[in-house]
């Protein structure tokens, strides 16, 4: 006979994909402050949605598209579960659409490009922190945020605050 398993990785195990993808996303909403929650994330949410609609809507945009593409692109699960491949994408999400770029279609899809692209450089900042024995932290954000506000002037639709 197998042991039984026990803790939260076996009873998510057992949620359907739906509910599983809800928490990782409040996950990574939660990883902004450290904390692998999905019930600080729910709180963080709520936090966000108060100092503005738009802060909470992109901030959980910005993770399920971190975690979204961190599943298409087969990355750690238990760093996609954890919610270590999300926090990166709502801090991109919102700085790129309200906080450096007005807000508006066109900075939206451009934050969540950016989402996306932060989410894709996370393994790789993650690989060049590894020999020296650190993690990538908030340098995807950092590196993205800051290549992404250097060509708004060349994007013709998108504007500084």
């Amino acid at each position: 006979m197998g042991q039984e398993k026990d803790g939260p990785a076996a009873r998510e195990a057992t949620h359907p994909i739906s509910v599983r993808l809800v928490i990782e996303v409040l996950r990574g909403m939660a990883q902004v402050d450290l904390l692998p929650s999905a019930v600080c994330g729910l709180i963080f949410t709520a936090a966000l949605l108060a100092a503005g609609w738009r802060y909470g809507a992109y901030g959980l945009l910005g993770s399920a598209v971190g975690t979204g593409t961190a599943y298409a692109l087969q990355l750690a699960p238990g760093a996609v579960g954890e919610g270590l491949l999300g926090y990166n994408g709502v801090l991109v999400t919102m700085a790129l659409c309200g906080v450096f770029v007005a807000p508006g279609a066109w900075s939206a899809a451009y934050a969540l490009s950016g989402a996306v692209a932060a989410t894709v450089l996370t393994p790789a900042l993650d690989a060049v922190a590894a020999p020296f024995g650190s993690h990538a932290f908030t340098w995807p954000f950092v590196v993205t945020t800051v290549l992404f506000l250097a060509a708004v002037p060349a994007v013709p639709r998108l504007r500084r605050v």
